[in-house]
């Protein structure tokens, strides 16, 4: 009895994944976050030092804030 309510949850939680995952991709990018959007997929940053880390993504993020 107890398995069958474990793989019972495990599976809710997993289409509950799913679902948020699919609306997530539905959603539009919000007008005030476009320019900063469309300039994070033309980064090439991680590519050429082997990766960025938080703190230098968090000081972009304010100078475009700063910026617009």
């Amino acid at each position: 009895m107890g398995s069958i309510l474990g793989f019972g949850l495990l599976f809710v939680f997993m289409a509950l994944f799913v679902v948020i995952s699919v609306l997530n991709k539905k959603t539009p990018v919000p007008e005030s976050c476009q320019h900063a959007y469309m300039e994070a997929q033309s980064c090439e940053t991680c590519a050429v030092s082997g990766g960025c880390s938080f703190k230098e993504a968090l000081d972009l993020m304010k100078e475009i804030k700063v910026n617009d």
